[in-house]
């Protein structure tokens, strides 16, 4: 057994034994992703629990942690200084958030059921019989889809991400953000995934740095800087963010999306995975989400996602000229950061002449948006963003 495998059968049972008392006793675990140190699991109940106007609750997700500090976090994972706190009250407090008033589309986020902040245990609400938006839009399945579905599906996540950004600036969340201005790591480990990378993937290839190492130092180091300061409300821009919102973080039911909805039976997206959230610059959210699916089209040529990334756009409304340059230079990263989540082997394997191209338009798009050159992006893959400027 492997020092890895070791700790993983360690964590396992020690989550069995520390909910053994509780009414989220388990009779199994699942392992459902894992990195050193954070584990996820679905666990079966011992005794399932009754809900009001649902079936019984049979299964619960369970997340670990075995790291407590930054330093101890591998892979710049950074862990908050006060644990789990944070995301227990903002779950506790965005389960009162319903922002969509379109009967017709329900969207929701998992219910903290239980925190042990000795062990470092949550026990979450389960969303049974779900697919992530992610593998829904990889499948064969995905094409027989009307692209209205595909684009109201979109709609439906920008509409509420817009509802969410304006939610968490309003004065009733001011204690959940000021949680969040007390050097909060999480914004360091978004960096480093983002901002910070980038420009080592392109010194890789020299070919599309070549002539332009100096405005990207400066995008580099300026945005750094951004970062490093202390949170404020000072820029309408910044606020409380998701800080992870792509498509493997939404789900959606096990049947088929409905345009229209079949009545009194609303469509539903689940919104998960809220480790991330911080005090940031909401450009995050949106062009992580732009970022993710269009990295789908240009690595992998899944046209599927041309409309959800055209409903997402128009959905989160309207932008400012900032924003929406922003938005840009957020994506452009994003198709750099690929790289380094790229297939290394097997079939999914991208052409070098195909991450060549990807990689030039994310250094044109970071380029370009920092010279905020709006007749540039009229005729890129973005100029929907632009329409709403």
């Amino acid at each position: 057994m492997t020092t890895e495998d070791a700790d993983a059968d360690a964590a396992s049972k020690h989550v069995l034994q520390q909910l053994s008392d509780t009414v989220y006793a388990c009779s199994s675990l699942s392992p459902l992703s894992s990195r050193p140190g954070n584990f996820v699991y679905r666990g079966v109940l011992v005794h399932p629990l009754s809900a009001k106007d649902e079936d019984p609750i049979r299964t619960v997700i369970i997340k670990h942690c075995t790291t407590s500090t930054s330093e101890d976090a591998p892979d710049h994972i950074a862990s908050r200084a006060d644990g789990p706190n944070f995301e227990e009250l903002l779950l506790n407090s965005i389960a009162h958030f319903s922002p969509l008033t379109d009967p017709s589309i329900l969207i929701k986020v998992p219910r903290l059921n239980l925190l042990d902040e000795a062990s470092n245990i949550q026990v979450l609400e389960d969303f049974i019989d779900t697919t992530g938006l992610k593998s829904m839009l990889l499948s064969p399945e995905a094409s027989n889809l009307l692209p209205s579905s595909l684009e109201a599906i979109g709609f439906a996540l920008g509409s509420w991400l817009r509802a969410f950004h304006m939610w968490a600036a309003a004065p009733e969340q001011a204690a959940l953000r000021a949680q969040m201005w007390q050097s909060d790591p999480m914004r360091k480990t978004k960096y480093l995934f983002t901002y910070h990378g980038f420009l080592k993937v392109l010194e890789m290839h020299p070919e599309v740095l070549e002539g332009h190492r100096e405005i990207l130092e400066k995008i580099r180091d300026t945005i750094s800087k951004e970062y490093g300061r202390p949170s404020t409300e000072d820029d309408e821009n910044l606020g409380l963010i998701h800080g992870d919102f792509w498509s493997g973080n939404i789900l959606l039911p096990a049947t088929p999306w409905r345009e229209p909805p079949l009545l009194d039976v609303p469509n539903k997206l689940f919104i998960i995975d809220w480790e991330f959230a911080q005090f940031g610059h909401r450009s995050n959210d949106i062009g992580q989400l732009i970022g993710d699916l269009y990295e789908r089209k240009l690595y992998g040529n899944v046209e599927t996602v041309a409309p959800v990334m055209e409903g997402a756009i128009r959905g989160y409304g309207e932008l400012s000229e900032e924003m929406a340059f922003r938005i840009a230079i957020y994506v452009g990263v994003h198709l750099i950061g690929w790289y380094n989540r790229r297939p290394r082997k097997g079939p999914k394997v991208v052409p070098s002449h195909v991450i060549l191209e990807g990689l030039t338009i994310g250094r044109d798009f970071i380029i370009k948006g920092w010279e905020k050159d709006r007749k540039y992006f009229e005729n890129s893959a973005l100029t929907s963003l632009f329409r709403r400027a």
